[in-house]
């Protein structure tokens, strides 16, 4: 670095010199220098440090837990659980100011930190060692703001990152396979999809929204296994739209292997991130659907995730198909710029 340094300091003096002698025309020559240099770095791939995202500034900015335990769990078959939900929705239960992880991997605290998105998963866990998704840790940490946001929570976890495991990231840009998500027709919606009512059907006790059970899956997206039916308390609206507001939520399917997912009052951009996960695309989706405001979403498909493996007679849509009758969206393969997440340095904590 000092080198570097160094040769900048005798780059700008030899500069100023040219410019005495030179004066005006010193400043055309220097200039198309620059220029050019700029323009010969590839337009993608280019690692940056990324502005912060609105959240993060409506968040505060930096946050810190008061009090933080960290232990890794030695038993790897430990339950894995985690009081704050990962996914890029910012509705959960308060919890007092209290952070519990218990057996949760690092990947799943990093993505929870930064708000990644499914599509972003796998570039991102290509740049972390093999500890940080297969080791798990029990934390508990606390602020005494005990009303403290889910935003708020992530900003503090991401400090806890930084500071006890040496956490160091970038982003990157990159130029990848995406599929668009567009209107089929301009203008019109399907049956599962509707601009969110101003019904005041959010707000009260019956409309809060409480996160949905954690997986062990460290990267935004429930993991490819059998669950469970849902509680009854996921309840459905006549209009057959969850209850439940600013958040997804797994609703009863209508047989074992469908999978019933919903949520209202979302925007698009929050309803197509959860695509690259829920319809198992393998690559980034981005919404190019130019619907504005927040929407209520539902649609049932098969489950055709890795591990779920449907009966060779199932009937039901595929996502794809789900996606373009009960919503009104098509998939286009294209490419486009896509940013990523890369891990530059973490490392194991010690014990306290």
């Amino acid at each position: 670095m000092e080198l570097f340094v160094t040769r900048n300091r005798r780059w700008g003096e030899w500069q100023g010199r040219l410019q005495v002698v030179l004066f005006v025309p010193c400043a055309l020559l220097v200039f198309p220098l620059g220029a050019a240099a700029q323009a010969a770095q590839p337009a993608s791939s280019q690692p940056h440090t990324a502005p912060a995202p609105d959240w993060v500034t409506a968040a505060g900015g930096h946050q810190k837990f008061d009090v933080i335990s960290i232990h890794p769990e030695k038993n790897p078959d430990a339950d894995s659980s985690v009081n704050v939900p990962f996914g890029g929705d910012d509705t959960y239960t308060e919890t007092g100011g209290v952070f519990l992880a218990r057996n949760w991997p690092v990947a799943g605290l990093i993505s929870l930190a930064y708000k990644l998105s499914t599509s972003q998963r796998d570039v991102f866990r290509a740049s972390l060692p093999d500890w940080a998704q297969s080791q798990g840790f029990n934390i508990e940490a606390r602020t005494d703001n005990q009303h403290v946001t889910k935003d708020e929570m992530r900003l503090m976890v991401r400090d806890m990152l930084i500071e006890r495991f040496g956490l160091k990231v970038h982003y990157e840009t990159k130029d990848v396979s995406v599929y668009a998500v567009e209107l089929i027709k301009p203008g019109v919606l399907g049956p599962g999809l509707r601009p969110h009512p101003d019904d005041g059907s959010c707000s009260g006790a019956a409309a809060a929204a409480r996160p949905r059970p954690m997986q062990n899956d460290g990267g935004g997206e429930q993991p490819a296994t059998p669950a469970a039916p849902p509680p009854p308390s996921a309840a459905l609206l006549p209009s057959g739209f969850p209850i439940r507001c600013g958040t997804f939520v797994r609703l009863p399917g209508s047989q074992p292997y469908m999978r019933h997912e919903g949520g209202r009052d979302l925007t698009m951009a929050q309803i197509t991130s959860t695509f690259t996960g829920m319809g198992n695309l393998g690559r980034p989706v981005v919404d190019r659907t130019d619907l504005y405001g927040t929407f209520d979403f539902v649609m049932e498909f098969i489950d055709e995730r890795q591990g779920m493996n449907p009966p060779p007679d199932a009937e039901g849509l595929s996502f794809i198909g789900a996606l373009q009758k009960q919503a009104g969206l098509k998939l286009v393969s294209t490419k486009a710029p896509y940013q990523f997440l890369i891990v530059d340095h973490i490392e194991e904590p010690t014990e306290n």
